[in-house]
């Protein structure tokens, strides 16, 4: 919110379910409506735009919290505080995604279903190398 510049596009590629806090829901949903953050301007400017455009006064409380307040260590680096923030919020929502692939595996009988079986464990394998990806870019290995 307060270095927009920092993520641009990283942050509007993130879907939507990928916050799943209501209130963090909802500042997302506000930055969409407003453009994305690859349309945000100045901080400033950003900030006052995007509380103009809040639904309620629990989003606006957020929205101007996340402008103003001191969010890292002085000793990180906005850029890699950002990016390794956003890949922590990815690798939750598939972490999300992977148990609901697990689970739906466990349900399916695969002498029954092999290319439906195939077909999600070929995803699951997929997310799970995604994950660690972004596990690694969250810890700030990369």
């Amino acid at each position: 919110m307060q270095r927009p510049a920092v993520l641009g596009p990283a942050f509007d590629e993130v879907p939507a379910g990928a916050f799943i806090a209501p209130p963090h829901a909802a500042v997302r949903e506000v930055i969409a409506a407003a453009g994305g953050v690859a349309a945000a301007g100045g901080s400033a400017e950003w900030v006052a735009y995007l509380l103009e455009h809040v639904p309620n006064d629990q989003v606006r409380s957020l929205v101007t919290l996340l402008g103003v307040e001191p969010v890292r260590s002085a000793q990180e680096s906005d850029d890699r505080y950002a990016a390794e923030l956003l890949a922590r919020i990815q690798e939750r929502q598939l972490t999300r995604m992977i148990a609901d692939a697990k689970s739906k595996l466990q349900r399916l009988n695969p002498a029954d279903h092999p290319e439906e079986y195939n077909r999600l464990f070929g995803d699951l394998v997929a997310l799970e190398q995604q994950r660690r990806v972004l596990r690694e870019r969250g810890l700030g290995s990369q």
